[in-house]
């Protein structure tokens, strides 16, 4: 059942991304389309170097959080770490990646819970041709 929570909050949290993304123009309207699809049919690659899985902290402790994301040509990436009991976020950052190859995550969060605390960190990207990844990594915080 904690799966399919999972599973719905990520593909909620995908859908918003998706929206949030709208903003860019992927594609420019003045062009006519080749005959043939070149388009990128490779997602993102993402990499989270830290935390570990299940690794334990404190409340208050400062959680780094590390990795890399690779592609052709990133649009938008998002990193965000939510509880798994409601969903409700904790942290959440929208690095600019637009265009680029690689993206090094490399960014902190001071952990404040008052209770015993299952989370999720969730990274998404997508890149110019709509493929979106994502990775996730589970922690627990204790009060």
């Amino acid at each position: 059942m904690k799966q399919l929570s999972f599973i719905k909050k990520s593909l909620l949290a995908i859908v918003i991304l998706s929206i949030f993304l709208i903003s860019c123009d992927k594609k420019d309207d003045n062009t006519t389309t080749p005959a043939t699809d070149n388009s990128d049919k490779d997602k993102p690659v993402i990499t989270i170097n830290t935390p570990t899985a299940m690794q334990i902290y404190n409340s208050g402790d400062t959680i780094r959080i590390k990795g890399m994301v690779t592609d052709a040509s990133l649009h938008e990436l998002l990193i965000k770490i939510t509880k798994d009991s409601d969903g409700s976020e904790l942290f959440s950052e929208t690095p600019t990646v637009h265009d680029l190859k690689s993206y090094t995550i490399d960014t902190y969060w001071k952990s404040a819970v008052s209770g015993h605390t299952n989370a999720t960190l969730v990274v998404l990207a997508e890149d110019h041709d709509s493929n979106v990844s994502s990775d996730t990594v589970h922690i627990h915080i204790m009060p």
